[in-house]
């Protein structure tokens, strides 16, 4: 001690870095401790996303008979109004995790937040391109693979770059142009089963060629022309956690698909001479609703556990994990030429997952990243959630690199506060 009573420099010194390096050594404890629930979150992700689209196809194509050429009918042929279901049922599970007369503790959210007019715009606009999106990708099942479905749906990078450098002259890497190339010619490979003659072939692969466009175009419109919904008092987005975001975007596709259900489906219930929902039809009905609102859960908790650069590459071992997975229960024929085209396929996403991560990590220490797709979120005030990890997701740099530490805050306020965003699919 100095005489006026005040504490040596170099002991207050000593004690900064005595506090910053607790943190250090807590971040790295909880980072090791959760490296196992992520890996099991990842398998539940990739398990809920194999079963919906199985699922699907087993109710809404034709039936094979052992031993035989001929095929039954399917058990439920309305894409559309399947995917009214799929809706239905994630609205219903997101108002129920909300009721703690219900759930008790187990609640998914503390409750459901009232929104403003320019969040319920925002959200019908993305709405309108997720119906679009999800029903075409419903009335490719019933027509084709569900795997080629996937690798079809693995065009969107190309569709991507095509679009950023043509309408916005966004300038990319010559290593992103080359991953395309294996992944241009990996789908055409693929696609070498389907014939132009069959009328089942084309309509799966342009209702999956247009689900790709569309969530690109989703993705794009979302960043480029939606405009945040900014809050008066602290200027900065309002933000919603995950399960009402799914309970008002489901909610508002459910509104939007209705009429088309009814357009696209209701002729075909109506002419049906012998209506097939048996209890089997029914299970599947509500195995396919409950695995489809998992997944959409999931997906959020992953993306909150862990940086854009992780999730992408889960997101592509997904896709392998629900083609391999689909491959298998539905006993399918792949070619040799096939296979080359799937791995060629994951090869190039590989490759462009590299490229454009080097360039967002390269651009994360001097520009802030974007806004969050849907910019309406609320950051949750206490532990409300499905799982809670302890994550620096705040902060944009941190989330592009997670080597890059915030320095010495408060631990509790960053346990609780994790920032959840719209997951690309």
């Amino acid at each position: 001690m100095l005489s006026g009573g005040k504490p040596h420099a170099s002991s207050r010194t000593r004690h900064g870095e005595r506090a910053e390096e607790e943190i250090v050594v807590h971040d790295a404890h909880e980072r090791a401790t959760s490296i196992p629930i992520l890996l099991f979150l990842c398998l539940l992700w990739y398990t809920s996303s194999a079963l919906s689209s199985n699922t699907s196809k087993s109710l809404l194509s034709r039936r094979k008979v052992v031993g035989e050429d001929t095929k039954l009918p399917p058990l439920f042929p309305y894409p559309v109004t399947l995917t009214l279901v799929q809706f239905i049922f994630v609205n219903v599970f997101c108002y129920v995790g909300t009721r703690r007369h219900i759930l008790g503790d187990w609640v998914l959210a503390k409750r459901l937040v009232p929104i403003t007019w320019q969040q319920i715009r925002e959200i019908v606009q993305i709405s309108l391109f997720n119906v679009l999106g999800h029903a075409l990708s419903s009335i490719a099942v019933s027509h084709v693979e569900v795997s080629l479905v996937h690798t079809i749906k693995a065009l969107s990078p190309l569709f991507t770059v095509l679009s950023y450098a043509l309408f916005f002259g966004v300038q990319y890497s010559s290593r992103t142009y080359v991953s395309l190339l294996p992944l241009i010619s990996g789908v055409v490979l693929a696609c070498t089963s389907l014939s132009k003659s069959k009328h089942d072939d084309m309509v799966g692969f342009v209702s999956a060629l247009g689900s790709t466009l569309i969530v690109v175009a989703q993705n794009i419109y979302s960043k480029k022309l939606l405009k945040p919904a900014v809050s008066a008092a602290t200027n900065a987005p309002e933000k919603l956690d995950k399960v009402n975001i799914l309970f008002y975007s489901s909610a508002c596709s459910v509104a939007i698909m209705l009429p088309m259900s009814l357009f696209y489906d209701a002729g075909h219930m109506v002419a049906a001479t012998s209506p097939n929902v048996g209890i089997y039809t029914i299970y599947l009905l509500i195995l396919n609703g409950i695995v489809h609102f998992a997944q959409n859960l999931l997906a959020f908790q992953v993306l909150a556990h862990v940086s854009p650069v992780t999730y992408s590459v889960a997101n592509l071992f997904k896709r392998v994990f629900v083609i391999l997975v689909a491959i298998a229960w539905f006993g399918q024929s792949v070619s040799f030429l096939q296979w080359i085209g799937i791995a060629l396929t994951f090869v190039g996403l590989y490759m462009y997952n590299n490229a454009k991560n080097d360039k967002m990590g390269a651009k994360a220490q001097s520009v802030p990243s974007e806004p969050d797709v849907l910019p309406m979120h609320r950051r949750p005030t206490g532990r409300h959630t499905l799982l809670t990890f302890h994550h620096d997701d705040t902060n944009p740099a941190i989330r592009s690199d997670p080597q890059v530490h915030p320095g010495p805050v408060d631990i509790k306020l960053r346990m609780a506060t994790p920032l959840f965003s719209l997951p690309p699919q």
